[in-house]
C-alpha cells in the first residue's frame, strides 16, 4: 500500500520562472494532477489519493522551488523504474533529523516527518510565526493527543502552538529533567512570554521549592504536601490553563493551593473570607489576594504582603479603613494549637464549653419542668375524680 510518507519529499510548485522548477513540475504534474488517472494503476482510492498532487496544495509548500526530482529520483520514464526512490527529510534536514532521533516521536513510526508537517502543502517557519497553518499544526498534534486538546476557553488557544512549549523535533516528556515542560524548565519556557511575571517568581518561595520537590521521593517542605511541584503548571494547570480570575476544569485558584496546603484550607474554609468564596463571592478575598500570586514570600520576610511591615497595606486594598487593630486579625489561627494559638484556643473552648453548658443546664431544666409538669397535671387529674366520686 502506498501511504502518504512514502511521498512525504513530493514538494514544489508550478511558480517562478518558466524555466527550471516549474519545467521539471510540468513533467509530472500531468498524471500526478489527475485523479481518476491515477486510480487506474493503484489498487485503492486511498493510495491514489496520496500520490494525487494538485497545484494548489504546491503553491502554498515551503518547498516552492523545488523540483520534484529534488526529493524523487528515477522517475524520468513511465513506468517508473523499480530503482526509482524518494530521498527522507534527513538528506536536506540533518538538524532537526538530528533533533527528533533524541525525542519521544522517533519511538513511534506513525508520528514522522509528513504527520507533522504534512505531505506536499509543507508549512513553512516563517508561516508559523505570521499565524498561519496554526490551526492545521494543533490538529495534526490534537489527532494523537487528544486528552491534551486545548479548549476555546483555553487564554493560549488562538496564540500559543504547541512546539511553543514543547521542543518541536527533540520533543521530550514532561517528566524528563531535559524537557523544555519540566518543573525544574517551565520558568524559562514560560518566561519567554511572560518575562515580568518569571522576574517576579523567581524570587517567590515556590521558586525555592520547587528544586527540592522536584526530587524522587520528595513531597513534603515545611508542611506543606502535594503531588506536583509548585511550578507554573502545579498552579494554572498545564492545558487547561486557569487565570486568576477564571475557574477551570479543576477548580479554582483556591482550591489549588489548598492540595499543598491542606494545614491552611481548614481555617481559610472557616473564615468569612472562605465562607463567602464558597457561597459563590467574587469579592471575598481568595489566597492570591493576600499572599499574591507570584511573590509569596515567608511572613517573616519584609517583601510579603503579609508581613507586620505590609499586612495593613494589603487589608487596606479591600477595607479602606481598616486600622492596625483591624490587621491584627489571623485568618489562619487554628483553634486547636494551643501552643501557637493560646488565646484562640482557650477561647474556642471556654465559648464552646460555655455553649454545651448552657445547653445542657436548660435542657436539664426543660426535662424535670416536663416532668414536674406531668406530675402536676396528673395530682389534678387525680383529685378531680376523687370529687367525682
Amino acid at each position: 500500500m502506498i501511504r502518504p510518507r512514502i511521498v512525504a519529499g513530493l514538494v514544489g510548485i508550478l511558480v517562478g520562472a518558466s524555466t527550471g522548477p516549474a519545467v521539471a513540475q510540468l513533467d509530472c504534474e500531468p498524471c500526478h494532477g489527475e485523479l481518476e488517472l491515477l486510480r487506474q494503476h493503484v489498487a485503492t482510492l486511498e493510495d491514489a489519493t496520496a500520490i494525487n498532487v494538485s497545484l494548489e496544495d504546491l503553491s502554498v509548500s515551503a518547498h516552492a522551488q523545488t523540483t520534484c526530482s529534488g526529493c524523487h529520483s528515477g522517475y524520468t520514464r513511465f513506468p517508473h523504474p523499480a530503482g526509482s526512490s524518494t530521498q527522507p527529510c534527513a538528506e536536506c534536514h540533518a538538524e532537526e533529523q538530528a533533533f527528533w532521533a533524541e525525542g519521544v516521536h522517533a519511538e513511534d513510526e506513525n508520528a514522522d516527518c509528513a504527520a507533522c508537517h504534512g505531505v506536499h502543502d509543507v508549512r513553512s517557519v516563517e508561516e508559523f510565526a505570521e499565524g498561519r497553518g496554526f490551526a492545521e499544526v494543533r490538529a495534526a498534534c490534537e489527532g494523537c493527543h487528544t486528552e491534551q486538546a486545548v479548549s476555546v476557553e483555553n487564554p493560549h488557544a488562538d496564540s500559543v502552538a504547541c512546539a511553543d512549549c514543547h521542543e518541536p523535533h527533540a520533543t521530550l516528556a514532561a517528566t524528563d529533567v531535559l524537557s523544555r515542560t519540566h518543573v525544574l524548565n517551565q520558568a524559562a519556557t514560560c518566561g519567554e512570554c511572560h518575562d515580568t511575571i518569571r522576574t517576579q517568581w523567581v524570587q517567590d518561595a515556590h521558586a525555592r521549592a520547587v528544586p527540592i520537590l522536584a526530587q524522587p521521593g520528595i513531597s513534603e517542605v515545611d508542611g506543606s504536601t502535594g503531588s506536583e511541584p509548585p511550578a507554573c503548571t502545579g498552579c494554572h494547570g498545564a492545558h487547561s490553563i486557569l487565570t486568576a480570575e477564571g475557574e477551570g476544569p479543576e477548580g479554582t485558584l483556591s482550591e489549588r493551593c489548598e492540595h499543598c496546603h491542606e494545614d491552611y484550607a481548614e481555617s481559610f474554609a472557616d473564615s468569612y473570607h472562605g465562607q463567602a468564596s464558597a457561597l459563590g463571592s467574587t469579592e471575598a478575598a481568595t489566597c492570591y489576594d493576600c499572599h499574591s500570586g507570584h511573590e509569596v514570600h515567608p511572613v517573616e520576610d519584609d517583601r510579603s504582603l503579609v508581613s507586620d511591615e505590609r499586612i495593613l497595606e494589603t487589608c487596606q486594598s479591600c477595607h479602606e479603613d481598616a486600622t492596625e487593630g483591624f490587621a491584627a486579625f489571623q485568618p489562619h489561627a487554628d483553634h486547636n494549637d494551643a501552643e501557637k494559638y493560646p488565646y484562640v484556643y482557650w477561647s474556642y473552648r471556654l465559648m464552646t464549653g460555655l455553649l454545651i453548658g448552657t445547653f445542657t443546664f436548660f435542657g436539664i431544666h426543660s426535662v424535670l419542668w416536663l416532668a414536674r409538669s406531668a406530675i402536676d397535671g396528673m395530682r389534678v387529674a387525680g383529685a378531680e375524680a376523687s370529687e367525682d366520686g
